[in-house]
């Protein structure tokens, strides 16, 4: 009986070798961390293209005109009926109208919003209040917005305004050409192009009743009016009080548009899904390149760590399928992965290696 027990000890408790062959060291040559250092860095990379996009739409101007005159009714003539919008609230038995003479909306209420346009002898103003917030648009005869206000309003007491943003129009057509906006401790100004498009801006930090640049900021556009480039320049101040110098710190994207329109098989012309070429410097040093094919869904980006490292990946229907290793422009690493048929057939959104060559 001690003998059986002894093998069965024997055969059940694992050795040295089995308990520690999941990582040898000796075999560690530290490839991974490379291969980190690329996913790390692209993902910030792609998280700087991601946040241009957003901010680009911050400086976007829209058409106030068509919306301010739908809604509010003109006061020269009589309407015989409710517009739309209060027509659908009508008949939802939701929320509360109050039109004036004309049929003119006085004042709107719904849940624990309001609206009350404010007509005066400059134009009109539209209130909006959600809870404590409150956003003033002011409009002239013309029906353009030439000012915006936003304020939080906890009681009659305790008001603050927050933002301000002030319009000024091209007499030719009628387009932004300029947006002002203006904060507690920042003033930023806003040039805008023939087309209404944000075309520069400089930014101020405002202390002491003195302007301290913070941000400038200048788009170029091609003649589909698409952006091909956004240079950023940020001045970092190592103190509050903006004393010291600052420090300039770069950044640049430029875009590059494929054909936009094809045919499809019938002959008619669709817009082109491929997305633009791009590329990302930081203080004029290229960071990452991102070019596509004329596949939907496969293209190839460049990431760059310094003047030695450089990874280049290659996507198939969006999903990594090789790496490739540089070092002073010479090959010296490949690893490509298994491509994956479908989104549920990946483990916990990872990509599995398939082999890896030196």
């Amino acid at each position: 009986m001690d003998e059986i027990n002894s093998d069965t000890a024997k055969t059940t408790e694992p050795s040295d070798e089995e308990l520690y062959n999941f990582y040898s060291p000796a075999e560690d040559d530290a490839s991974w961390v490379e291969s980190l250092l690329m996913q790390i860095e692209e993902e910030r990379i792609a998280e700087e293209l991601s946040k241009m996009e957003s901010t680009l739409e911050d400086y976007q101007v829209e058409d106030n005109q068509s919306g301010s005159e739908a809604a509010v009714s003109d006061n020269t003539e009589p309407q015989e009926e409710l517009n739309p919008v209060e027509k659908f609230f009508e008949e939802a038995k939701e929320g509360k109208v109050i039109t004036g003479k004309n049929n003119e909306l006085r004042f709107y209420e719904f849940d624990k919003e309001i609206l009350a346009p404010q007509f005066t002898a400059d134009g009109l103003v539209v209130v909006h209040s959600n809870d404590s917030s409150v956003t003033r648009n002011f409009y002239d005869l013309k029906y353009q917005l030439v000012k915006k206000e936003e304020w939080t309003i906890k009681s009659a007491s305790d008001a603050k305004k927050l933002k301000s943003e002030e319009f000024e129009y091209s007499e030719e057509n009628g387009k932004v050409i300029k947006k002002d906006i203006v904060t507690e401790k920042t003033r930023e100004s806003v040039l805008y192009n023939a087309e209404g498009l944000p075309s520069a801006s400089k930014k101020y930090a405002v202390a002491d009743d003195k302007n301290y640049i913070l941000m400038e900021r200048v788009w170029t556009y091609n003649e589909q009016n698409k952006v091909i480039k956004d240079v950023q320049n940020e001045y970092l101040y190592k103190t509050n009080d903006y004393s010291d110098k600052p420090e300039l710190f770069s950044r640049r994207y430029e875009y590059t548009f494929n054909d936009t329109v094809n045919q499809n098989e019938e002959g008619e012309t669709e817009e082109n899904e491929i997305p633009p070429d791009s590329k990302y410097y930081e203080n004029n040093v290229l960071k990452m390149k991102k070019i596509y094919t004329a596949q939907k869904g496969a293209y190839y980006t460049w990431v760059y760590f310094d003047e030695n490292l450089a990874v280049k990946t290659y996507y198939e229907d969006d999903i990594r399928v090789r790496d490739e290793f540089y070092n002073n422009g010479k090959l010296f690493r490949i690893k490509t992965y298994e491509k994956l048929q479908t989104q549920e057939e990946q483990t916990d959104g990872q990509t599995v290696v398939q082999g890896e060559q030196r």
